[in-house]
């Protein structure tokens, strides 16, 4: 089993393979009535992440062990999961990144969801790891996301990651023969002034992504507990007990780069009176099937 897990582990930490004991597939439908986030489905191949970006959730959620874990239990139990439930997005990329180190359970979803009708396969990466993708036939059923943000943004606080252009290269690659991508830009961070994002979203907007979502950074007070240098400046708690930019800041933010991309793009758990007052229409988001946000 050992022998079939490709690996980009730039950080050097230590890969546990084990079974699973919890179920593999739950809805996610956390999220409070008054930030808009359509549920979705979490697919749980993995826990963790190579990369050690400071401002992860995934650093509070595994307490600062964020050592990657890949399941290795027959696929027919995921299986038994999945077969029931209807129509979704199957999300792997929640509590991992879904290409930085392949789960052994990734080859036979790749199998599965294109026999699927309406069932689709998410997967989100910071990582350029394609190359089993490259050599298998593009299907609709599989959407590949990738999570990038602005090069001085990532070098400071995205440790071990892949430079954001060589992520959007990748990106490229997958989009010319034909796979579904889309694009996260998320967390706009605002430490450098919002002028460091102008080059990442031309470079988006060039590549012309099915769909781009962005997001401002949130996070919840304790994280700081178990990152140490996740970024704090000009933060302050929300309502929804997350640590964000005031609502102006945001506004700006989302104008601006909607001006630099040239499209509407979608907002990733964002309030609903944000997109009331931004007067932009909910066309999906990076988390569901919706149609195409760059065409809206």
């Amino acid at each position: 089993m050992r022998e079939e897990i490709r690996t980009y582990n730039p950080n050097k930490k230590k890969i546990i393979v084990r079974e699973r004991k919890s179920p593999f597939v739950r809805l996610f439908n956390k999220t409070p009535q008054e930030v808009l986030c359509p549920h979705f489905y979490e697919l749980i191949l993995s826990n963790g992440c190579p990369f050690d970006c400071s401002y992860c959730y995934l650093q509070l959620t595994f307490r600062g062990r964020t050592q990657p874990t890949l399941f290795c239990n027959p696929w027919s139990t995921v299986q038994r999961e999945l077969d029931p439930l209807g129509s979704g997005i199957f999300s792997t990329g929640e509590l991992a990144d879904s290409l930085a180190i392949i789960p052994p359970l990734l080859e036979p979803a790749l199998e599965y969801f294109p026999k699927q009708s309406k069932k689709y396969l998410l997967l989100l990466t910071k990582s350029t790891n394609i190359e089993f993708l490259l050599n298998r036939d593009p299907d609709p059923h599989i959407i590949v996301s990738f999570s990038v943000n602005a090069s001085p943004i990532s070098k400071k606080f995205e440790n071990g990651a892949p430079n954001p252009d060589h992520r959007l290269e990748a990106a490229r690659e997958l989009k010319k023969i034909g796979w579904r991508v889309r694009i996260r830009l998320d967390p706009i961070i605002l430490e450098e002034g919002i002028e460091v994002y102008e080059d990442i979203c031309r470079k988006i907007a060039a590549l012309q992504p099915e769909l781009v979502t962005i997001g401002t950074l949130r996070q919840y007070p304790g994280l700081y507990r178990f990152a140490r240098f996740a970024p704090r400046q000009g933060l302050c708690r929300a309502d929804d007990g997350r640590m964000r930019y005031p609502y102006t800041a945001r506004l700006k933010t989302y104008k601006q780069i909607q001006q630099w991309l040239g499209f509407q793009p979608a907002l990733c758990k964002e309030t609903k009176a944000m997109w009331k007052t931004l007067g932009w229409r909910f066309q999906g988001c990076n988390c569901s099937n919706g149609s195409l946000a760059h065409k809206g």
